[in-house]
């Protein structure tokens, strides 16, 4: 079996970082990954995205000093985080590799310029396979619906990324799942 296929079951949207905080200390599980979306101060219509790791707590990474939530925070924002729910303890490795796959993506798709990770825009140099859940924050159902600027809508549901060493890497996805 393939070593990197993850799957992250997501739970949003929260409007701020303090609602992800008493949310995440009810859970009985450890969330690793987060995306932001919201525009920036000034901003009348370009939205921005960011997607971001950590292995503490995510309130906890958003108090960090210089964290991008400041630069959305109270500006039409939500807020969405990642629980790699097939991995017992994930590595920072792991979470790293999720997080790089999603981030190279989202470049992509919606352009650097609409993107505030400054770093971490390429694709990985191994394969990896992710499936994304979108959960509602009762964590008992799954969205059906959300706006067509939501990380729901932007980042797909299946994310595979094939590496090959001859340099033609291939990344194949799923934009939504659908029921048979």
């Amino acid at each position: 079996m393939e070593e990197n296929v993850y799957l992250v079951k997501w739970y949003g949207p929260f409007n701020d970082p303090e609602e992800v905080k008493e949310w995440e200390v009810e859970q009985k599980f450890k969330c690793s990954l987060y995306l932001l979306h919201g525009k920036k101060k000034n901003a009348k219509t370009r939205e921005v995205y960011y997607c971001g790791e950590t292995t503490r707590s995510v309130y906890k990474r958003f108090s960090d000093k210089g964290h991008h939530i400041e630069e959305i925070k109270g500006r039409s924002h939500s807020i969405y985080v990642g629980c790699i729910s097939n991995v017992k303890r994930p590595t920072r490795k792991q979470i790293m590799a999720i997080e790089k796959i999603i981030t190279a993506y989202l470049a992509e798709y919606v352009g650097e310029d609409y993107l505030l990770n400054a770093t971490n825009k390429y694709y990985p140099t191994k394969n990896v396979f992710v499936i994304n859940e979108w959960w509602k924050t009762d964590t008992k159902s799954i969205w059906v619906r959300q706006p067509l600027n939501a990380p729901s809508n932007i980042v797909p549901d299946v994310l595979a990324y094939h590496f090959n060493h001859n340099k033609e890497n291939v990344l194949l996805g799923c934009r939504k799942l659908k029921t048979l």
